[in-house]
C-alpha cells in the first residue's frame, strides 16, 4: 500500500469514529434491566453471608444459586411484613401472661426481642 492509500483509510476511521458518539447515553430497557439483575445478585451475595441476620433479608425454600434471574423467586424483608406483625403479638401476649414481670408500664416489652423469632 502507498502513503495515500493509508492516508485515505486513516482519513475514512476518523470521520467514522467523529460520527459515533464517543460516549453514549446509558439508559433504556436493557440497561436498566441489567442494572436490577446486578443489584440483586449484589443483595443476595449479602444474604447469604455467614450468620443469621434477618434484617439483611431472606429467600424461601433454600434456594441455592448466586443469580434470582427466571427463577420465579425473589428476596422477602422483614421490615412492616405480616409476619413481624404477627410475632409482635404473638410474643407480647406471652410476655404479659407471665406471672413473674410487672403488669404495669412498658417493661414487659424489654423483655423478649421477637425480632430473633423471624426466619
Amino acid at each position: 500500500m502507498t502513503d495515500i492509500e493509508l492516508n485515505e483509510q486513516l482519513a475514512a476511521l476518523l470521520e467514522k469514529s467523529e460520527k459515533a458518539p464517543s460516549c453514549q447515553r446509558r439508559t433504556g430497557r436493557r440497561y436498566r434491566r441489567r442494572k436490577g439483575q446486578e443489584k440483586t445478585n449484589q443483595r443476595l451475595a449479602i444474604i447469604q453471608l455467614s450468620g443469621y441476620a434477618p434484617h439483611r433479608g431472606y429467600v424461601d425454600c433454600g434456594f441455592e444459586g448466586k443469580t434470582l434471574l427466571h427463577t420465579g423467586k425473589y428476596i422477602k424483608y422483614p421490615k412492616n411484613s405480616k409476619c413481624q406483625r404477627w410475632l409482635k403479638r404473638v410474643s407480647s401476649k406471652k410476655v404479659r401472661a407471665y406471672p413473674c414481670l410487672p403488669q404495669k408500664g412498658n417493661s414487659y416489652r424489654k423483655v423478649f426481642d421477637y425480632w430473633w423469632a423471624l426466619y
